[in-house]
């Protein structure tokens, strides 16, 4: 019996790799992505190339043979793990425009296109949407931070692509990413665990932004995978949010710090550093975000502790 077909969007990045090579056993592959197979850099797939159909392709600026190529591809489509977005405070920051008006080039395009096929969708939205609050519930109010600062237009985009899924009819399951972090996960985008291994390795420095009293909930990407594994094989969440993140991990940052410290580089300095040293005034830090995941630990319950993260960085 032939496999059926799953197509993932970033699915050169981070998440998507890590999605495609869980799955590939299962179902034939296909990756749309905007960078170069080629590309080792960002490439996290390259020893598992001859497994999968890959197609470079940007949805937010699809050419009339992009287009056709989907919507034919579509037709034939069992799952569609949508993942390609801008990724990571720093690169946000740096455009935060971009990130913006991508979104909604891409949403214009593709949505119409999955609800004509009525293809189940997976969307990776953020956490950000829940704005600085602790144990986010899925059906709580939202309040984020104020219009004065881009940053916070990212997390609206995802909010409002969360609605125009639902306005579309698109069947699907919405999850929520709390700090998936885990090797391979690039440090350039601003992600503070892969950050702050890459400057105690490199510069003997860990930089804590502030006094170091936020918080957040770091969670494995394995956990993450194997809980996208449960939702998809499980008859729950269809046209739902779920929260992936492990709330058992819940540290604040300068405590992470002093984790690094002990575990990677015990003879690296911690610095305390204003947080507009390193960002700039369209970016504003996060105090505090953790998960609650009762509705996740229906189907999966993550189980990998800071200290397995910390060290399945050693070895890169």
């Amino acid at each position: 019996m032939d496999k059926k077909k799953i197509i993932i969007t970033g699915g050169l990045g981070f998440l998507g790799s890590a999605i495609a090579k869980n799955f590939f056993h299962k179902y034939d592959v296909v990756i749309i992505d905007k960078v170069e197979q080629t590309d080792s850099k960002v490439n996290r797939l390259t020893e598992y190339s001859d497994h999968f159909f890959y197609r470079k392709m940007d949805l937010a600026e699809m050419s009339t043979s992009d287009i056709e190529w989907l919507e034919d591809e579509l037709t034939s489509t069992h799952l569609f793990f949508h993942f390609a977005a801008a990724v990571g405070v720093k690169s946000i920051d740096k455009d935060p425009k971009a990130s913006i008006i991508k979104e909604y080039q891409v949403n214009m395009a593709l949505l119409p296109m999955l609800a004509k096929n009525k293809t189940r969708t997976i969307f990776a939205s953020t956490s950000e949407v829940y704005g600085n609050k602790e144990d986010c519930k899925e059906d709580q109010e939202l309040s984020i931070g104020t219009p004065d600062i881009l940053r916070w237009g990212y997390a609206c985009n995802k909010l409002m692509t969360e609605f125009l899924i639902r306005s579309y009819d698109v069947p699907h399951t919405i999850i929520r990413l709390f700090n998936v972090t885990g090797k391979n996960q690039s440090a350039s985008q601003g992600m503070v665990l892969p950050k702050m291994i890459q400057d105690a390795k490199e510069k003997n420095r860990i930089y804590v932004y502030n006094q170091g009293k936020q918080t957040r909930a770091f969670c494995h990407v394995d956990d993450f995978v194997n809980s996208i594994d449960s939702i998809v094989h499980s008859d729950l969440f269809h046209n739902q949010i779920v929260n992936i993140g492990n709330d058992e991990n819940k540290i604040s940052i300068l405590e992470l710090a002093y984790k690094v410290k002990e575990l990677i580089s015990p003879n690296a300095e911690i610095e305390l550093k204003d947080y507009h040293e390193e960002y700039s005034n369209e970016s504003e830090d996060i105090f505090k975000r953790s998960p609650d995941t009762t509705k996740l630990k229906q189907v999966y319950t993550p189980s990998i502790g800071i200290d397995e993260i910390i060290l399945s960085f050693k070895d890169e």
